[in-house]
């Protein structure tokens, strides 16, 4: 496996783990039970175990601080999994805080405090971590039908706030240290006829898609049409996958955050 898959698929994993785990208070497991907050955490989990594995095996030297952040995390999860209620406790609040000190703590290690890095980790963890968390809440309404679709609306507004921060940030790129790139005859990147095709799928396929059908599915919340909204929810999870997958490429290979 070559270091630019290994970086794709590593902050993919850890992207999804740590968005997955930052959202789970949005909706409260009062309203869905507890086996609703059990699905997440066993998505963080699978991603947590395969991100370390891509980490240990695969980097030369894991540092101290890495391993101890993913072992409190992974344990921090087996612990929740086991004693969580439908009613979440101040011991839980408190797991959950140090949950996310934790992620962002190995965030910063992992990216070796590089700025640029850090921050387009985090913007795509959001885009990553609501549309997936939607997804799961979705199928839940089959379980909890009595439950009301604002949860759902409340995913879709902090989606739409997630796009909008990280569509800003790339059209600032783009039109800065990417324009070399896009010029007419270019050999830079992987030149002129490549680099377009990846900037058109990024922006059509990570940008316009799931955004749009982000709409759709805020229509069918509305009318209640959940099952549907569902749908639709796994294509705009399937092309925010799709996009970000093509953006994370673009900035291990080329340094363009997209």
């Amino acid at each position: 496996m070559n270091s630019i898959t290994q970086i794709c698929i590593h902050f993919f994993l850890l992207s999804l783990a740590f968005g997955t785990q930052l959202f789970s208070p949005v909706v409260s497991t009062k309203l869905t039970g507890v086996g609703f907050y059990k699905l997440g955490t066993s998505i963080v989990l699978s991603s947590l175990v395969l991100a370390f594995g891509v980490d240990f095996f695969m980097t030369p030297a894991l540092g101290p601080i890495e391993i101890w952040c993913y072992g409190i995390l992974i344990l921090s999860n087996v612990v929740t999994s086991i004693f969580h209620r439908d009613e979440k406790s101040l011991l839980m609040w408190g797991i959950y805080i140090l949950q996310v000190i934790t992620f962002s703590v190995l965030a910063f290690h992992v990216f070796g405090f590089n700025p640029i890095w850090i921050m387009f980790f985090f913007m795509s963890m959001v885009l990553l971590g609501i549309s997936n968390f939607s997804m799961l809440l979705g199928h839940y309404y089959l379980v909890v039908p009595k439950l009301t679709e604002e949860p759902l609306i409340y995913c879709l507004h902090i989606f739409w706030i997630g796009f909008f921060l990280k569509i800003i940030s790339s059209i600032a790129v783009i039109v800065t240290i990417g324009a070399p790139y896009l010029a007419e005859g270019t050999l830079l990147g992987d030149g002129y006829m490549y680099n377009w095709l990846f900037v058109s799928m990024r922006y059509l396929w990570g940008y316009l898609a799931p955004v749009t059908l982000s709409f759709f599915t805020y229509k069918l919340c509305r009318l209640r049409s959940i099952q549907s909204a569902t749908g639709v929810l796994y294509i705009v999870e399937f092309f925010v996958i799709v996009g970000e997958l093509i953006s994370v490429y673009l900035m291990a290979k080329h340094g363009l955050p997209l």
